[in-house]
């Protein structure tokens, strides 16, 4: 199986990392009415996460969306026994889906990246 191969360490960075980079993607990159064009072009230039509750900050469906990933970081290094190696490849991508979360970086775009 898996883990006689590469470990449960390895099977935990993976998912946490897959997960982060997906998380990253569909709710910070992806711009756009996620479900149609229902919208008649008014979302064409907001994220999905800048969409969701209609840009409001600190509702329940965004604390989830927070938090959900912070509760999966924190498994993956408790069941890695705090490897610091584990840390250090998981801490990136980890910081790459929860920044833009934050209030701060609402309709920011880094570098010029996704502006239009």
């Amino acid at each position: 199986g898996i883990n006689a191969e590469y470990g449960v360490s390895t099977g935990w960075l993976f998912t946490l990392n897959i997960h982060n980079i997906g998380n990253f993607l569909v709710f910070h990159y992806l711009r756009g009415s996620p479900f149609g064009g229902g919208d008649q072009g008014e979302a064409r230039l907001l994220t999905h996460w800048e969409q969701i509750n209609h840009g409001k900050q600190w509702t329940n469906t965004r604390k989830f969306l927070i938090i959900f990933p912070a509760i999966l970081f924190i498994l993956c290094q408790h069941y890695c026994h705090y490897d610091l190696e584990v840390l250090l490849l998981s801490t990136p991508s980890f910081l790459l889906q929860f920044i833009p979360k934050q209030p701060f970086m609402h309709a920011k775009r880094l570098f010029g990246i996704n502006q239009y």
